[in-house]
C-alpha cells in the first residue's frame, strides 16, 4: 500500500489523540515514517523547557528521525495557553504543508487540539489575584458550587463544561469577573483563525485495565530514570515555585514530597493515581466533543488499519 505523492493543494493533516500513556507517540512517529510526515505535539506539559522524564518526551534519537514541533517551546516561569498554542502550531502545519509534508499532530490536550482546528475564544489573559481568589474559593466550596454559579451567570457555558471539569469553570468565572461579558457571549464575538486544511481524526482506545497498566509502567519507568532528581534540579534552579503553579502531575507530588507532606514511595502512588484520573478525564472529553476514528492498539493488524485510513483519507478526492 503506497499513498500518492502529497500535493501542496491537498492541505490534509492527520490528528492522533487519546488518553496519556495510550500509545500516540510511537504511532505518531509510525505514520510519519510512513507517510512522510512531520510532528506537531499537542502536549501541555512537553511545551516545556527542562520537564523531560516527568512528560515523557520523544527521546534525542525519535526527534532526530522525525521533525517534532512544539517541544521545548517556553521556560516553566513563562505563562502558556491554547490560544497561543495555536497561533505557534498553525505557522508550524502550514509550513509543514508547503514542504509537501503531512502535518501530523500528536498530543493528548484536548482544549490546544480544539484551539487548532476549530479556534478559541479571544479572552483576556490570566489575572493572578482573581485566580486565586476563584481557586480559594475551589478549594473551599468545591467544583459543584461554582458551576452553579457559572449556570447562573451564563447557562450556555454551564451546558458545555462539566461539573467535574475545575479548571475549565474557573476559567470561564475568571473571564466574566475581568471583562463584565460571559464567555458564550465572547465566543459569539470572534475566534482565532485556523489552518486552512483538514483534519483526520484518529483516537486510540484501549481497555481501562491495559491503559492503566501502561500508566502504572510508565510512571515506574519515569522514577528510574530519574524523576525525582529532574524535580530537585529545577527546585535547585529556583524555579520550584513556578513548577508548583503549573499543576503537573509528576512533579507536584515530588515536590509536596520534598516538604514532608508524604514519602516519596507515596507520592509515586499518587502520581499513579492522578495520572489514572487524568486519562479518564481525557478519554471523556474527547468523547463529549470529538468524533475521532477509534482504534485499539491491541487488535490484530493496528498499524496495517491505521496506514490504509490515512492512505484512504489522502487519496480521497
Amino acid at each position: 500500500m503506497t499513498s500518492k505523492k502529497y500535493s501542496k493543494d491537498n492541505k490534509r493533516a492527520v490528528i492522533i489523540c487519546g488518553p496519556t500513556a495510550s500509545g500516540k507517540s510511537a504511532l505518531g512517529l509510525a505514520v510519519s515514517e510512513r507517510f512522510k510526515g512531520s510532528i506537531i505535539g499537542a502536549d501541555s506539559r512537553q511545551i516545556y523547557k527542562k520537564l523531560d522524564i516527568g512528560t515523557a518526551k520523544p527521546s534525542a534519537a525519535d526527534m532526530s528521525e522525525v521533525p517534532h514541533y512544539m517541544i521545548d517551546i517556553v521556560d516553566v516561569t513563562e505563562e502558556f495557553s491554547a490560544a497561543r498554542f495555536a497561533e505557534l502550531a498553525k505557522v508550524y502545519l502550514e509550513q509543514i504543508l508547503d514542504l509537501g509534508r503531512i502535518p501530523v499532530v500528536v498530543g493528548g490536550a484536548g482544549l490546544y487540539l480544539e484551539a487548532l482546528t476549530a479556534g478559541i475564544v479571544e479572552a483576556p489573559p490570566k489575572d493572578d489575584e482573581v485566580r486565586n481568589e476563584l481557586e480559594r474559593r475551589l478549594g473551599e466550596e468545591g467544583s459543584e458550587r461554582l458551576h452553579e454559579e457559572l449556570r447562573r451567570i451564563d447557562p450556555d457555558s454551564a451546558d458545555d463544561i462539566s461539573p467535574n471539569d475545575p479548571v475549565r469553570i474557573v476559567r470561564a468565572l475568571e473571564i466574566f469577573e475581568l471583562t463584565g461579558e460571559t464567555p458564550s457571549l465572547i465566543r459569539k464575538a470572534g475566534r482565532y483563525s485556523v489552518p486552512d486544511a483538514e483534519f483526520l481524526w484518529i483516537g486510540i482506545d484501549l481497555p481501562r485495565e491495559k491503559l492503566y497498566e501502561r500508566i502504572n509502567a510508565r510512571v515506574d519507568v519515569m522514577v528510574g530514570s530519574g524523576l525525582v532528581e529532574e524535580v530537585r534540579k529545577l527546585v535547585d534552579d529556583g524555579m520550584g515555585e513556578a513548577l508548583r503553579k503549573k499543576k503537573i502531575v509528576g512533579y507536584t507530588e515530588i515536590l509536596d514530597a520534598f516538604e514532608g507532606k508524604h514519602s516519596i514511595p507515596v507520592a509515586v502512588n499518587l502520581i499513579k493515581q492522578h495520572t489514572r484520573n487524568y486519562a479518564k478525564r481525557q478519554l471523556t472529553w474527547f468523547r463529549n466533543r470529538l468524533s475521532p476514528y477509534w482504534v485499539n492498539p491491541f487488535e490484530s493488524g493496528f498499524h496495517g488499519k491505521v496506514f490504509e485510513l490515512i492512505d484512504d483519507y489522502l487519496k480521497r478526492t
